[in-house]
C-alpha cells in the first residue's frame, strides 16, 4: 500500500474516534442523539443527517432527531416522518442502506413541503443489546457525488459505538427516573398517612404521574362503592386545553372492557396507529373523556396488586412525544403497583383509627344511657311526685318547670346517643350525604341527587356535623311537605369569600309554607349563627323549595 493510501485511511479512523469520543462525554440521552447525528454528518461528509427512534410497537418512528436543518426550516416541514417509503426499509430490513438516488427508488414517496431536495443517502440501523433502538441516516455527500462503501463501514461503526453509549445513558436516565419515582412515592404515602381525606392525596398522585411522566395530563380513577370507576383527580400541563364541556373531573368509566383492565392488572399503552380491539378501546374512551387528540398516546395503568385492581392511572402525551411515553411506562407502572398499595394501607390504617374512635362512641353512648339518662329519669320522677305535695303555686310551678327540663334534657341526650350511634366522622363526606339520600328513597320515592365539589378538603369536625344535620333536616323538609318528584343536594364553595361555604338543598314540589320555616329550622339557623352564617330559604328557580345555608369561612383541618 502507498503511503498517499494509508494517510488518508488514518485521518478517517482518527475522525471515526473524534466522532465516538464526545458520546461518551455527556450521559443525557438528548444530547447524545443530538450528538450522534451531528457526528454522522461530519464524519462522512453529510449534508443533512437524522436519528430515527422506533416505537413501541417497532414498526414506525417515535421520535426524530435532525442535523442541518435550521429551526425554522424544520417548522416549515410539519410533522417528522413516520417511517413510511424509504426510510421504512430499516424498520422492516435493519441492514446498512446505501442509495445514489433515493428519489428513484421503488419505496419513494416524495419530500413533502418545503424539505431540501435529497439524493444521496446512507444509513445504519443502532442496536442495543441486540435490539434495534433506532437508525440512524445521513444525506447529500458535501461536494456532491454518492457515498462510498467507506463511508458505510464508517457509519455503521460508529452506530455500534453509538449503542453503547445509548445504553450508558439509558441505565443512567433509568437510575435516576427510579430515584425521582421513589422520593414521588415516599411523599405519597406520608400525604396518605397525615391526611384526615384522601382527596389532596389523590389530587397530589395525579401531578407526580404528569409530571415524572412527561405527559400533558394525567388522571386518576378509583372504583366507587358501586364497582365502576370514578375519575377522582386530574392534573393538566399549565396552558394545556381543557376539553370542550369541561373538566371531567368525577366522569364514570364503566363497561366490560374496563372490568377486564382491572382484572388483567397488564397497563396497556396505546399509541396512533395501533391495533383497535377490546384491550384498545379504553384508551379511546379515555382521549374522549381527557380531551385529547386521537394522534395521541396514552397509558392506562391498573393501580394496587390482588386478583383485582383497585383504580387506573390514565396519563395522555403530546403527538410528538411517543418515545417519552415508551419509556415512562415501566416506571409508572411499578408506581402503580406501590401507591395502590399504600393507598389500601392508609385505608386500613384510616378503618383501625375509625374502629377505635367508634368503640370509644360506643362505650360513651352506653354509659350516658345506663348511667345519666336513668339517673335523670329518675331523679326527674322524684321531683314529679313531689309537685302534689307542695303547697305554695310558685313551688309547684318550679317543679314541674325542673320536670319539664329534665324530660327535654333527656331528649336532647338521647338524640346525642342516636347521633354517636350513626355518624361516622371517619367517613368519606361524599359517601355520608348519599347514605343519607337513599335513606330517603322510601319516603320520597326517588334517590336525591348529592354533589360535593371537589376542593374542598376536610371539614373541621363541628362543621362536618352541621353539614350533614343541614342535609338530613332538609332532606326530612323535602320528605314531609314537598310532594316532590326530585331533589337536588349541593355542598360547594360559597360563591363570594375565599374560603366559605354553602349547601343547597332544592326540589321540584309546592314549596315550603313559611310557618314550617319557622318552626322546623330554627335549628338549622342557630348552626348557621354560630359559624356567623346564614341560612335561607325560599323558592328555587325552576319551581318548589330551595334551602341554602352559608358558612362565609373556616379554618380548614
Amino acid at each position: 500500500m502507498e503511503r498517499d493510501e494509508v494517510e488518508p485511511v488514518d485521518e478517517r479512523l482518527a475522525a471515526l474516534v473524534d466522532a465516538i469520543m464526545p458520546l461518551s462525554a455527556d450521559l443525557d440521552l438528548p444530547e447524545v442523539l443530538s450528538r450522534i447525528v451531528s457526528g454522522a454528518c461530519e464524519l462522512v461528509g453529510a449534508r443533512y443527517g437524522a436519528l430515527g427512534v422506533l416505537g413501541p410497537d417497532a414498526r414506525h418512528l417515535a421520535g426524530f432527531y435532525t442535523h442541518g436543518l435550521t429551526p425554522e426550516e424544520a417548522a416549515a416541514i410539519g410533522a417528522p416522518p413516520a417511517g413510511h417509503g424509504v426510510l421504512g426499509l430499516l424498520l422492516t430490513d435493519p441492514r446498512p442502506l446505501r442509495l445514489d438516488d433515493l428519489t428513484l427508488h421503488a419505496r419513494s414517496v416524495g419530500f413533502p413541503a418545503n424539505h431540501p431536495l435529497m439524493r444521496s443517502l446512507l444509513g445504519a440501523p443502532i442496536r442495543i443489546r441486540d435490539k434495534i433502538f433506532g437508525n440512524i441516516y445521513v444525506a447529500e455527500k458535501r461536494g456532491g457525488g454518492p457515498f462510498t462503501t467507506e463511508d458505510e463501514s464508517l457509519l455503521v461503526s460508529l452506530a455500534s459505538a453509538a449503542g453503547s453509549a445509548l445504553d450508558n445513558a439509558r441505565l443512567l436516565a433509568q437510575s435516576e427516573v427510579r430515584q425521582r419515582w421513589s422520593a414521588a412515592t415516599s411523599r405519597l404515602v406520608q400525604s396518605l398517612l397525615e391526611s384526615d381525606s384522601d382527596e389532596p392525596s389523590v389530587a397530589l398522585m395525579a401531578t407526580q404521574v404528569r409530571e415524572l411522566s412527561g405527559a400533558v395530563v394525567s388522571a386518576v380513577a378509583f372504583v366507587d362503592p358501586a364497582g365502576r370507576l370514578e375519575v377522582r383527580a386530574i392534573d393538566r400541563r399549565p396552558g394545556a386545553p381543557l376539553p370542550a364541556s369541561g373538566e371531567p373531573s368525577g366522569a364514570i368509566l364503566a363497561g366490560s372492557e374496563w372490568d377486564e383492565l382491572l382484572a388483567s392488572r397488564q397497563p396497556i399503552l396505546h399509541v396512533p396507529g395501533g391495533a383497535v380491539d377490546s384491550r384498545a378501546r379504553p384508551a379511546e374512551e379515555a382521549r374522549a373523556v381527557l380531551g385529547l387528540d386521537e394522534c395521541t398516546a396514552v397509558a392506562l395503568v391498573p393501580l394496587g396488586t390482588g386478583p383485582r385492581g383497585n383504580g387506573v392511572l390514565i396519563t395522555g402525551w403530546e403527538e410528538e412525544d411517543e418515545s417519552t411515553a415508551q419509556e415512562a411506562l415501566p416506571a409508572q407502572t411499578a408506581y402503580a403497583v406501590q401507591a395502590g398499595v399504600a393507598v389500601l394501607a392508609a385505608q386500613a390504617h384510616a378503618d383501625r383509627g375509625r374502629v377505635a374512635l367508634l368503640e370509644e362512641r360506643e362505650r360513651i353512648a352506653r354509659e350516658m344511657h345506663d348511667h345519666v339518662i336513668q339517673q335523670l329519669f329518675a331523679t326527674g320522677l322524684s321531683l314529679q311526685s313531689a309537685v302534689p305535695l307542695a303547697q305554695h303555686p310558685v313551688v309547684r310551678a318550679r317543679l314541674s318547670q325542673a320536670v319539664d327540663d329534665l324530660d327535654g334534657a333527656i331528649r336532647q341526650i338521647r338524640q346525642a346517643i342516636f347521633e354517636l350511634h350513626h355518624q361516622d366522622p371517619g367517613e368519606n363526606l361524599r359517601a355520608v350525604l348519599r347514605a343519607i339520600a337513599e335513606s330517603y328513597a322510601v319516603s320520597l320515592g326517588f334517590v336525591p341527587e348529592v354533589t360535593v365539589a371537589r376542593g374542598l378538603g376536610p371539614l373541621p369536625d363541628q362543621l362536618r356535623a352541621d353539614v350533614v344535620a343541614v342535609v338530613r333536616e332538609g332532606l326530612a323538609n323535602v320528605a314531609r311537605h314537598a310532594r316532590a318528584g326530585a331533589a337536588q343536594v349541593a355542598v360547594s364553595p360559597a360563591a363570594v369569600g375565599g374560603g366559605g361555604l354553602m349547601v343547597r338543598v332544592t326540589d321540584d314540589g309546592i314549596g315550603l309554607d313559611a310557618e314550617d320555616a319557622r318552626s322546623g329550622l330554627v335549628n338549622l339557623r342557630c348552626r348557621a349563627l354560630a359559624h356567623r352564617g346564614s341560612l335561607e330559604i325560599g323558592r328555587g328557580v325552576a319551581g318548589g323549595a330551595e334551602l341554602k345555608w352559608r358558612v362565609p369561612t373556616y379554618a380548614r383541618s
